[in-house]
């Protein structure tokens, strides 16, 4: 038969919480943030992600984007390769608007500026039919 004992229950009182504050402190740094930038860029449709396969050998790898941070504000540049023949001004818009919101969404970080340059226009060739 095995011994049974009843415990007393451990009186445990944790001591408060200091404040947020004074816990600690939370970096993101600026690859992180150039990095969300670039694949937020990349989800916009008629923007091309020459970062796989062999165009990214012969293009830039784009898109491509750098972000500075200082605090909880950034500034971020992107470059984009854009799919022929899209109207390139409301592409850009896209591009700023989309970035803005998945950095602040997901970085936490408010965006004060993006600044979008289309680097390449690509012409997406149907692939040729083959016949079998």
């Amino acid at each position: 038969m095995a011994d049974t004992a009843t415990l007393a229950p451990v009186a445990q009182e944790r001591a408060p919480l200091p404040a947020p504050e004074d816990r600690g402190r939370t970096t993101i740094a600026d690859g992180v943030v150039s990095r969300v930038a670039s694949i937020a860029a990349s989800e916009i449709e008629a923007v091309v992600d020459t970062r796989k396969g062999w165009t990214k050998l012969v293009r830039k790898g784009l898109p491509h984007a750098e972000a500075t941070v200082a605090g909880e504000t950034s500034s971020i540049t992107v470059e984009v390769a854009a799919t022929w023949p899209t109207p390139l001004a409301p592409l850009v818009e896209r591009v700023r608007a989309h970035v803005t919101e998945r950095v602040d969404t997901l970085v936490g970080v408010t965006v004060s500026r993006v600044d979008v340059t289309v680097a390449d226009v690509v012409h997406l060739d149907a692939p040729a039919r083959r016949v079998v």
